[in-house]
């Protein structure tokens, strides 16, 4: 088994070996070796995407191992600072289950490179890190990659924030009259995909008292299966209008709009400690798709300024 520095000629091969480990990860599809270059390009020019999610690393570089001309794990890596405080990234790792020895020798390489940097922590799978054809927005470390997690736990890393994912396929809602006055608008957005966004408000008068936002499923992936999908990335009533049925009635809304442009799958997302949200939308008829975890593992305690 060799780990190598990840170089241009090695992308066909660590495109197929992604596409495979993450065939089972809900919402993620297939990409193409065009697609996951742009998400390399920090690492191999030093210059990243500014499309792309994860945008703005510092000293990017990549890992692989090979056993007998044949990938088994791919690690990717780089620097940020948070507070002053040099942080270390593990915005992507993955191995072939089964092959432990190639994955814990590729964490102990990007560790080593890491520390070299004298990083205080290493957080591993951050959201705002995440490649953008992962999973949907706000998504960690899946579950179904249950062997990534038990080396990160075997290493020391501990599960330092989680999201909850639910998924409601072929839905079909009927419709509810409001519980109390309100006046909708809807606005549509054209981005990626192949549907556009939308954002609903609900006013009592003047005031907004109601909100809920829904990203395409082709603002994170280009696969045709993907453009059924939309992602309700943000609900909220306003504190004096909730418990009388209104984020109820503004999701249906949402969700028949929604079918009339063409969408027939919903996910929606909360996270992993929110357990009224998760109350709430499994009782709407969503149902628990996956659980994502991010993992942090401390070097020093961060330092603090004394005045």
């Amino acid at each position: 088994m060799e780990i190598l520095q990840y170089t241009p000629d090695m992308q066909a091969s660590v495109t197929q070996f992604y596409n495979l480990l993450t065939v089972n990860v809900p919402h993620c599809h297939s990409v193409t070796e065009e697609e996951f270059a742009i998400v390399l390009r920090g690492v191999t020019t030093g210059n990243a995407d500014k499309n792309d999610v994860g945008f703005g690393l510092d000293s990017e570089t990549a890992f692989v191992a090979i056993t007998e001309g044949v990938v088994q794990a791919f690690i990717h890596v780089g620097l940020t600072q948070i507070r002053d405080e040099d942080v270390g990234i593990i915005r992507f790792l993955g191995y072939e289950r089964g092959a432990r020895r190639a994955g814990q020798a590729g964490l102990e390489k990007a560790e080593d490179y890491l520390k070299a940097f004298n990083v205080t922590r290493i957080s591993d799978f951050p959201s705002n890190r995440r490649y953008r054809f992962y999973h949907f927005e706000y998504a960690y470390l899946s579950d179904t990659l249950d062997q990534v997690q038990g080396l990160l736990g075997f290493n020391g890393y501990h599960r330092s924030n989680g999201w909850v994912f639910l998924d409601w396929e072929n839905y079909d809602v009927t419709p509810i009259p409001a519980p109390i006055p309100v006046t909708l608008s809807v606005e549509w957005k054209a981005k990626r995909g192949q549907r556009p966004d939308s954002v609903i408000k609900a006013y009592r008068g003047d005031e907004e008292i109601g909100l809920r936002t829904s990203v395409s499923g082709g603002e994170y992936s280009n696969y045709p299966d993907a453009q059924d999908w939309f992602h309700t990335v943000y609900l909220e009533i306003e504190d004096e209008f909730q418990g009388q049925g209104l984020g109820r009635y503004l999701l249906q809304y949402a969700l028949q709009e929604m079918k009339k442009i063409g969408y027939r799958h919903a996910t929606i997302s909360t996270r992993w400690d929110d357990y009224r949200a998760l109350l709430f939308y499994s009782n709407c008829g969503y149902r628990v798709a996956d659980w994502t975890y991010t993992y942090k593992k401390m070097f020093s305690e961060p330092s603090t300024q004394k005045w």
